[in-house]
């Protein structure tokens, strides 16, 4: 990344660490720092900072009360929260996304709620929100719990509230190529006392847990660099959103590339800058825009992972729990009859194949090279 990341705080933190000589997670350390502070920031009740943010969506799936014969809704685009269902025992469902945002349709997410739903996990994928109002207005009438998945989601404004505070839970991942990275890590956040005690039990326990848990908790030299990149963060955001722009810039006018559309009262926490492929619908040719492409030297993804989650093998085949049939193959404790099949996301099936990738997490500089570089690679392209 072309941003400065790293300077003399977080190593003033890490010696106090040392000097103390804790290094475990502590409630009157860095720890217990940075979840208030992180929850000073969100204007929420509760921060509960772990070792990663897959560990907290197991712990909010579990939170949620979803257990084996339940469904969670997740989202088609990305794997992480099926997965999560999948640590539950869980039948993963999906919901399709908007065809201009990429982002969860809540009126699909709707339609996907069965007896068996407990929950909705949605992604503000690639910096930018889901329909939140929306979403948590699905959940509250069908009352199951609203999960936002906000690792790509820092400080992001939606409809006067950030993203993750919309929610019943919000849960940021600090991973190395986050906005705010502690190499690993994450946090998740709620207003909700219930829901709050009981991510916390099953993500870290002392000698008898209340129920069946695990040890996820973040360590004090991870919250201490945590702490240090918070007091940061708006700075770096400020430095993405003018890569953004330059990054936008170099397609606009372009007929054959869909920019990705932001809505009226949506923010950007820019992280991925993304558009899709339409040259097919004024004969311009893919294969010479991808060569085009990696003519530039850049780091340029085509096709994202090119089908839906719900068709990735882990899911189509009884590959957890030792391939015993839950939650998904012959289960027995589930009532449900939701099936993965081709067309069941039509619109995620259609624009992922299409999608054009690159980080935007970069100096306005190096972005302005990147984006001058594509409005080559266009040219190039148009010219056959």
């Amino acid at each position: 990344m072309g941003v400065d990341r790293f300077d003399g705080v977080e190593l003033e933190y890490l010696k106090q660490i040392l000097a103390r000589g804790r290094l475990s997670g502590q409630g009157d350390g860095f720890h217990g720092k940075l979840e208030a502070a992180f929850a000073e920031a969100y204007g929420v009740k509760h921060a509960i900072a772990a070792n990663a943010a897959m560990s907290l969506l197991i712990s909010s799936v579990f939170a949620a009360g979803a257990g084996t014969g339940d469904e969670v809704i997740c989202d088609p685009l990305v794997q992480f929260h099926a997965i999560g269902a999948l640590w539950q025992n869980c039948y993963p469902t999906f919901a399709d996304v908007c065809p201009d945002t990429w982002l969860m349709d809540p009126e699909s997410a709707r339609r996907t709620i069965s007896p068996q739903t407990k929950a909705i996990c949605v992604t503000n994928l690639w910096g930018q929100p889901a329909e939140l109002d929306a979403l948590r207005k699905v959940a509250d009438e069908r009352g199951v719990v609203l999960i936002e998945d906000c690792a790509h989601a820092q400080l992001l404004p939606y409809k006067g509230k950030f993203a993750g505070t919309w929610g019943h839970i919000g849960v940021f991942s600090f991973c190395q190529g986050k906005h705010m990275t502690t190499g690993d890590g994450g946090i998740a956040v709620t207003d909700d006392d219930e829901l709050a005690a009981r991510i916390r039990s099953v993500t870290c326990f002392g000698e008898s847990p209340p129920h069946l848990a695990t040890v996820f908790r973040m360590t004090e030299m991870q919250a201490a660099i945590g702490l240090a990149q918070l007091e940061k963060v708006k700075g770096y955001l400020e430095e993405y959103l003018k890569s953004y722009a330059q990054l936008s810039a170099a397609i606009d006018g372009c007929g054959w590339l869909q920019p990705r559309a932001i809505r009226d009262g949506c923010g950007n926490s820019p992280y991925i800058f993304s558009f899709a492929w339409r040259g097919d619908d004024h004969g311009v040719n893919l294969e010479r825009f991808k060569q085009a492409l990696f003519d530039t030297g850049d780091t340029w993804n085509i096709g994202f992972t090119q089908v839906p989650a719900y068709k990735y093998k882990l899911f189509t085949e009884p590959l957890a729990y030792q391939n015993k049939g839950c939650p998904i193959h012959r289960c027995p404790y589930y009532e449900g009859s939701y099936q993965y099949h081709d067309g069941l996301c039509p619109t995620a099936e259609a624009i992922l194949p299409r999608l054009v990738n690159h980080n935007c997490m970069l100096a306005e500089e190096q972005a302005k090279g990147v984006g001058d570089r594509l409005r080559v690679a266009i040219e190039a392209t148009e010219r056959g």
